[in-house]
């Protein structure tokens, strides 16, 4: 097996990794909306607010640590907006009681995110190895991948195959 015909190998386990991959990543939700919950909360009437003296200490707090040209209260003019709205920035959770259906959508949102992941990282190691086993891998060993290299679309069918030939390397 010629080095043009390892580099072939190579770019599609690489395209097949590309595309496993990007399959993936399309399989992954998008992360729930704390705005849409505080509404649906704010509609069906389940909206609470903290404690107001929870609120104040934040404030104050805030408030000390501010620097000189720092201010609770800021003017909403900028030059992307020319409204003159005076505005107060302060966090939902400082100010609201976060639904616990958002807590749990959340908690659902980053397992199947991180069971994802886990699946990527699996794959990409998957065809770091193959890459190796194609560089590295005698040329009797790599001709039976090569005839069957544009009907093999699955990094598992592709290491199987390298495992199946490397065990019948010897009994020829």
């Amino acid at each position: 097996m010629n080095q043009a015909q390892r580099e072939y190998l190579v770019d599609q386990v690489q395209k097949t990794c590309r595309a496993q991959t990007q399959v993936l990543h399309n399989q992954i939700p998008d992360r729930p909306s704390l705005n849409n919950y505080m509404i649906a909360a704010f509609l069906d009437n389940t909206i609470e607010f903290n404690d107001i003296a929870r609120l104040k200490e934040l404030m104050r707090d805030t408030v000390l640590k501010m620097g000189h040209g720092d201010s609770l209260i800021q003017e909403g003019s900028d030059w992307r907006r020319k409204s003159d709205d005076t505005y107060v920035k302060i966090k939902p959770h400082d100010l609201f009681v976060i639904p616990a259906a958002y807590h749990k959508a959340v908690e659902e949102y980053e397992k199947v995110k991180n069971d994802l992941q886990k699946k990527i990282n699996a794959l990409n190691s998957q065809a770091d190895t193959i890459v190796m086993k194609l560089k590295i891998g005698s040329a009797k060993a790599l001709e039976t991948l090569i005839s069957q290299v544009d009907n093999i679309a699955d990094l598992d069918m592709m290491n199987n195959t390298l495992k199946l030939t490397a065990g019948n390397e010897d009994s020829k």
